[in-house]
């Protein structure tokens, strides 16, 4: 079978969400597809449903892996893959049934690296909406991704999340990737397309934006990593900021070292923040603990505040002199 577009989809303990990613993919416009469902080790009922998905659309391929996270499991699909176009799709999200068709024609049109769209942020308990860039659509040469891509590469001078390119919703060609070894980090459990995406965009000499094009529809799920705390969460984060200072710091041809201090103090934020579930003595052990970390008191020296609103100004100078108590109050009124 011809095979334009590879669609990786992890699965993971998602059954109740999983049909509905499977119609969206099988529902799609582009005829040459495989879609490849990598049961990551699923206790549930996923890897039986996936057979049953497989037995009844020639063009679904499955993985059955021992449980290795999401990375694992996105790098499992890229080796198993025989298309000249990559995709990915996380199980509890969905797709528009042209996304693919518009993605390869643009990415043949223009010949470039890869391509990105908008994508639909859908609430768990509020109205959906477009996602989109601060950045116009079009074709982006290696000197437009410098000038307007590598300046919030890793992480925007506000804080706003996150870098401006994001897995999901990009097609990015094969050899493109095994070219310049592009893969995503196994021990990286959480928000692992961070440091699959600055790669990306570093290596890249040109790709497409097709602004206003919210192909993706990106579900807001309860229970998920952005809804829920995590105690683990800290440790993962601070292992992604080390892996992207390892890749990033011997760059010469551009200074990294703000948006790195940034991403740090982001995923800091972030995790402080989804600690306002917790009792007061809790929320204040789990705060200094982080507050302590190495990694988090070394990024407030000499750092870029340009752009930042006053209330997060406040924050970030409560987490600089370490004022734990207060901060677990800041948080509870949030």
């Amino acid at each position: 079978m011809k095979v334009d577009v590879s669609i990786i989809v992890p699965v993971y303990n998602i059954e109740k969400y999983l049909p509905r990613c499977v119609a969206s993919l099988r529902a799609q416009t582009l005829a040459d597809i495989e879609i490849i469902l990598v049961d990551d080790g699923s206790p549930d009922g996923c890897p039986q449903m996936c057979d049953r998905f497989a037995a009844e659309d020639a063009r679904i391929r499955v993985v059955h892996k021992a449980n290795g996270g999401l990375s694992s499991a996105r790098n499992a699909g890229i080796d198993a893959a025989a298309g000249q176009y990559l995709g990915f799709v996380d199980s509890d999200d969905a797709v528009s049934p042209d996304m693919y068709e518009k993605m390869v024609a643009a990415i043949e049109k223009d010949g470039t690296d890869f391509v990105m769209s908008d994508y639909i942020r859908v609430p768990s308990e509020a109205p959906e909406y477009l996602k989109t860039t601060a950045i116009a659509g079009g074709v982006y040469s290696k000197a437009d991704i410098r000038e307007t891509v590598f300046p919030a590469l890793i992480m925007g001078p506000d804080l706003n999340y996150g870098p401006l390119l994001s897995v999901c919703h990009c097609l990015y060609r094969a050899d493109f990737l095994k070219r310049n070894n592009l893969r995503f980090e196994n021990d990286v459990r959480w928000s692992e397309d961070n440091i699959f995406s600055a790669e990306v965009g570093y290596c890249a000499d040109s790709f497409t934006y097709l602004k206003g094009e919210g192909l993706y529809r990106y579900y807001q799920n309860p229970g998920t990593i952005t809804t829920s705390y995590r105690p683990a969460a800290w440790d993962v984060y601070c292992t992604m900021n080390r892996k992207l200072h390892t890749y990033f710091d011997s760059k010469t041809d551009y200074d990294f070292t703000n948006q790195l201090k940034l991403h740090i103090i982001f995923y800091a934020c972030f995790c402080i923040n989804q600690t306002a579930c917790l009792q007061s003595k809790e929320r204040i052990r789990v705060i200094k603990s982080i507050l302590s970390s190495e990694i988090l008191s070394g990024a407030f020296n000499g750092l870029d505040k340009c752009g930042m609103n006053r209330k997060l100004r406040i924050q970030l100078w409560l987490m600089r002199y370490k004022c734990s108590r207060l901060l677990s109050r800041f948080v509870a009124r949030r």
